[in-house]
């Protein structure tokens, strides 16, 4: 009886790990297909503080007029001009976050 039972624990472990290595090469080829796009431009440009929330989520102003949610490390309060850094890929989309080094420096 036992026999049986080591068989099927072998073969339940067996088909899991089977399951998990052909799960982690189909997330692999999906992230090979669809990666993100290409970074089209990375520019540098001041921003303005609108807002400042108790977690730490600030509402900032870039110099074009569009409003980004960052978290900031450091201390801000509204008003306050912060050195942004602005990335713009290729589908339109973009990512803008506070240039941490500059705004220490400053």
């Amino acid at each position: 009886m036992s026999k049986f039972f080591d068989g099927w624990v072998h073969a339940h472990r067996l088909s899991r790990a089977v399951f998990m290595a052909m799960f982690a090469g189909g997330l692999l080829v999906w992230a090979l297909w669809f990666g993100p796009p290409p970074r089209v431009a990375r520019a540098a440009q001041m921003g303005q503080v609108i807002s400042v929330a108790d977690g730490g989520a600030t509402v900032i102003r870039l110099a074009d007029g569009k409003q980004v949610r960052v978290l900031a490390k450091s201390a801000m309060k509204a008003g306050d001009r912060v050195p942004m850094i602005v990335e713009t890929y290729q589908d339109g989309s973009l990512i803008a976050f506070v240039d941490e080094q500059a705004w220490r420096m400053r």
